[in-house]
């Protein structure tokens, strides 16, 4: 366990004994407006304290009746928020949501924090027939993406190759859901994938993929990666909701904090098996909302043309 991860889990144990005093039968202040509301988020470790705060009844104890509903890709969820058949997006890179905003295709607010990367979370690992080895011979390649790029995924590849003198645009990204990116791997029908846990590991050791780069490094290190997001009608409408869920959130990224209560929970939500679970690596689980973190991301978007210009991020976060 990092050291960083050690002082969260002291901390969030502080927290729980002094939330444990304040008694948990205690009604809160603002009860939520909406009590049943639909979550969608992929897989992915960085969505563990959603599931966490299922499991462990946060989410009932604010008088919440959450329901999650699995996805391949965040995007896939723009509509659900437009039509209100979506109330919460778990786990949505910010690139695509961000995109969405200044385009004015959405009208987004960020809650919560999902993750943010740590040492090996994330890999670009290239199939073992490939003849990949370093990240120069990436130039010309295709590279497996979740989400439609532009994307989180691009966006930080290209600033690391960039750093090690590699052309961004030499390298062909093709869109692809994380299983399916595991599997042509395998097949040999892939030269390499942007994953991210627990779908590395499980590359590695099905499909004997190599790792060649960490995307999240150097310039990316501790990147910012992914987020909860609403619409600001929602937002808007149920404050008071919104509230309640960014409590119990906390909560569980407390809970977190604790690799190994997060590594048990892994295989109730994602494809792999509780060996597999045991050796993965996961993120750091922000406890608070910092605008700060997310601007980080959007300037980099900028820089990369990826945004007409600067979009401020403070006015879009729900605090």
């Amino acid at each position: 366990m990092s050291r960083g991860r050690a002082t969260a889990l002291l901390l969030g144990a502080v927290a729980l004994l002094l939330a444990a005093a304040c008694s948990s039968t205690t009604p809160a202040a603002d009860p939520p407006e909406k009590t049943s509301i639909t979550v969608t988020g992929l897989p992915i470790v960085d969505v563990a304290p959603l599931y966490l705060a299922q499991q462990e009844g946060l989410f009932a104890a604010q008088g919440l009746e959450v329901t999650i509903k699995p996805l391949t890709s965040s995007n896939q969820s723009l509509p659900g928020l437009a039509d209100g058949s979506v109330d919460i997006v778990a786990g949505g890179n910010y690139v695509t949501f961000l995109e969405a905003q200044a385009r004015g295709q959405a009208d987004i607010r960020v809650i919560a924090e999902a993750a943010l990367a740590s040492p090996g979370l994330d890999q670009v690992v290239a199939g073992p027939r490939s003849g990949i080895t370093s990240p120069e011979a990436l130039a010309g390649r295709t590279v497996a993406v979740n989400t439609p790029a532009p994307n989180i995924q691009t966006l930080t590849l290209d600033r690391v190759l960039a750093s090690r003198g590699v052309d961004p645009a030499s390298v062909r990204y093709e869109t692809m859901p994380f299983t399916q990116a595991v599997t042509a791997l395998k097949d040999g029908t892939l030269d390499a994938a942007w994953l991210v846990e627990p779908f590395v590991t499980e590359a590695e050791t099905t499909s004997g993929a190599l790792p060649v780069i960490d995307p999240t490094s150097g310039p990316t290190g501790a990147f910012p990666l992914d987020g909860y997001f609403t619409t600001a009608r929602f937002a808007e409408q149920y404050p008071a909701t919104i509230r309640a869920f960014q409590r119990a959130l906390a909560q569980a990224a407390d809970l977190a904090a604790d690799d190994q209560r997060t590594t048990r929970a892994l295989p109730s939500f994602t494809p792999i098996d509780p060996a597999t679970a045991s050796i993965i690596t996961l993120p750091d689980y922000p406890t608070t909302l910092q605008p700060q973190r997310l601007q980080r991301v959007a300037d980099l978007m900028t820089q990369a043309g990826m945004l007409p210009g600067r979009l401020d991020v403070t006015p879009l976060t729900v605090r």
